[in-house]
């Protein structure tokens, strides 16, 4: 990529490599002439500079080896193409393609070497905040919709539950598992209730994990975003795992199961050093 990315205007031609660099009209004679350069050895493809392959037409000597005719037809046109090819005494310049000035910055290659990527919106969120890395993970998959739930396993063909384990009302999938269920739903309000932050209790309209926790984020003061932020990925963390029961071990649906499972994961997180969601605590007020 930092090879293609630059772009040469060729002084001296003391620093330019002749065969890779992009300097003849802003290509490469390695991209011009393909099937020549095959028949060059690779040391010397590495270490050729403009100026050593002008001087006395040196590059024809890098040549070995009998031409076939697709190499011969690209020898001649790299003839052509190198007879108006003037040296002079300023140096070499180069130029960084992906910005206007032509100055090249680690930004700018960090920002193209992405391009065309798939973003994942919520990465802060996920991975800044303090939490174990399995619920992290987890977090990432659901926000992916790769969590092996019923919706999945049927497009699969592979057995699966016709309904939600939790609510026993609608399809099972991991966005209705964490947000819309009606268990879930129950579960946020008992975690949210003793904060004062009931507004942040999923609705029945929304579709959207991510979605839902971003709103809920924006919604709490600047101080206790990160709090919010590990408070959600516990809330998460234990539904996941009470699903996983109901549908392997057999457990029937407890939300106080659920509760007891969130005090107990609370209290081990906090002696892990969770420390970030003391800003959501008043005075006076605990977590569950």
């Amino acid at each position: 990529m930092f090879a293609i990315s630059i772009t040469t205007q060729v002084g001296n031609g003391h620093n330019t490599l002749f065969w890779t660099d992009h300097w003849l009209n802003g290509c490469s004679l390695a991209v011009l002439a393909p099937d020549l350069i095959a028949s060059i050895p690779k040391k010397i493809i590495r270490r050729r500079t403009v100026a050593e392959a002008l001087h006395d037409r040196a590059w024809v000597r890098d040549i070995q080896g009998a031409l076939s005719l697709a190499e011969l037809n690209e020898y001649l046109q790299v003839w052509d193409a190198l007879e108006e090819i003037l040296l002079t005494q300023e140096e070499d310049q180069h130029f960084w393609k992906h910005e206007a000035s032509g100055k090249y910055y680690s930004k700018s290659a960090y920002n193209t070497f992405f391009l065309g990527s798939v973003s994942f919106e919520p990465w802060r969120r996920l991975w800044k905040s303090w939490a174990p890395a399995k619920c992290k993970m987890f977090l990432w998959l659901a926000i992916r919709n790769i969590c092996w739930t019923a919706d999945r396993l049927e497009k699969r063909g592979l057995r699966h539950l016709e309904c939600c384990p939790l609510c026993d009302q609608e399809n099972e999938t991991v966005q209705h598992l964490l947000t819309t269920c009606v268990f879930a739903r129950q579960v946020w309000h008992k975690i949210f209730e003793p904060l004062g932050l009931l507004t942040l209790v999923p609705r029945r309209s929304e579709k959207c994990f991510a979605d839902w926790w971003r709103k809920s984020v924006r919604k709490g003061r600047k101080e206790q975003r990160k709090g919010l932020n590990t408070l959600i990925i516990l809330g998460a963390w234990v539904i996941w795992k009470h699903r996983n029961s109901c549908v392997f071990n057999g457990t029937s649906p407890s939300l106080q199961m659920v509760l007891n499972e969130f005090d107990s994961e609370h209290h081990l997180w906090g002696l892990a050093g969770a420390r970030d969601w003391s800003p959501l605590v008043g005075e006076g007020v605990k977590i569950r």
